[in-house]
């Protein structure tokens, strides 16, 4: 019995994807959305790559580099252009308006992910959830002809995993019944929040697989993780029941950052990837309906000296003049330094949901510190 049906909706390598809708002779090439690999010497990282370029071992997050070395042949792609940006937030849009007419309960996670609560939907598209988990996909397939993956489970974090369990074009469906067949001999890196880091440190403790942490005691996890162990636990069990539009512990903050093909003293160019990234951050939180309260720049010169600076408002605000000013307050610090610089990026912190007066805000952004 189904305590609570929770879906998770990933458009399948959602930048890639968008492109080669846009450009149909792009399909079935191996397609790298990232920096300009510059022949092998470029700077920068994948954002994403189409599953024809992961069949040569690239991944999101790959130095471009790297990517270039295995995948010499590959169509890539530069993120970052403005007309990008617009095609990924069009394409979205369509996918999320679909979403909500599935059920009122909703929370977007990003351009190409959502959580549903399809707890009182799901009937009504058959005898199991698949039925709805189906639905979803034939319709956004149809009518905005992207690939979509669907998990569905009894919570976020779980839904999530079983998402990507299929990709692409997959549905999982993974009651708390199930978790011990289905996912215990997973590595524990399918966790979500468990990165490569985290799974280096679970592995020398003997934590290897989801299954693993499941069947260790509560006693020995403690031992061994302290209240993080108790937390994976309650994860891998299907206990860490969070409601669809739950925000507090999920995003604290949000950030991006540009990496220069050569490094970089022309103030003008260097602002104008300020000014890109932070209307990039800006247009995030708008999607997650957050405003923020603190700003945050990296700079990184040549010779990888990096260094931080952060300034916070007086109140919450989305307002993008407003953190563009901020942001370029915080690097006057910087603008006489004789160094080139190699990277630039900037992150808003203090994050919390918009409503209320607060939004007034927004309209006296003359009057906003």
């Amino acid at each position: 019995m189904w305590e609570h049906v929770i879906a998770h909706v990933d458009l399948d390598a959602f930048f890639a994807a968008v492109h080669i809708k846009i450009n149909p002779f792009l399909k079935n090439y191996p397609v790298i959305i990232g920096s300009d690999p510059q022949a092998g010497k470029g700077r920068g990282v994948v954002s994403t790559c189409s599953y024809e370029a992961r069949k040569f071992g690239l991944h999101s997050g790959m130095p471009i580099s790297t990517a270039y070395k295995q995948c010499p042949d590959g169509i890539y792609i530069c993120s970052g252009r403005e007309v990008a940006f617009a095609n990924y937030h069009t394409e979205s849009e369509k996918v999320m308006n679909i979403l909500k007419e599935y059920s009122p309960i909703f929370q977007s996670a990003g351009l190409d992910e959502a959580y549903l609560d399809i707890t009182e939907e799901w009937e009504k598209y058959g005898d199991t959830p698949e039925g709805i988990a189906r639905d979803i996909q034939l319709r956004i397939q149809r009518e905005v002809s992207l690939p979509i993956s669907v998990g569905i489970s009894e919570t976020k974090s779980i839904a999530k995993i079983a998402s990507d369990l299929n990709k692409p074009n997959g549905v999982a469906i993974i009651s708390n019944a199930d978790i011990s067949d289905k996912l215990y001999s997973l590595p524990v890196r399918k966790i979500i929040g468990v990165g490569k880091k985290t799974e280096q440190a679970l592995i020398k403790k003997g934590l290897k697989t989801i299954g693993d942490i499941a069947q260790t005691s509560r006693e020995k996890i403690f031992l061994l993780l302290g209240d993080y162990g108790l937390h994976l636990q309650t994860v891998v069990h299907g206990k860490n029941y969070r409601p669809v539009g739950y925000f507090r512990g999920e995003r604290k903050s949000i950030s991006s950052e540009r990496t220069f093909r050569t490094d970089q003293n022309d103030w003008r160019i260097i602002n104008t990837r300020v000014r890109e990234i932070t209307t990039k951050l800006v247009n995030r939180l708008q999607e997650h309906n957050l405003l923020t309260r603190t700003v945050s720049i990296k700079i990184r010169f040549e010779g990888y000296i990096t260094y931080t600076r952060s300034s916070s408002f007086t109140t919450h605000l989305s307002n993008e003049s407003a953190i563009l000013k901020k942001t370029n307050s915080l690097l006057d610090e910087f603008r006489s330094s004789e160094k080139k610089v190699r990277l630039i990026g900037v992150k808003v912190s203090n994050l919390k949901k918009q409503g209320g007066q607060t939004v007034l805000t927004q309209f006296l952004s003359n009057k906003i510190p």
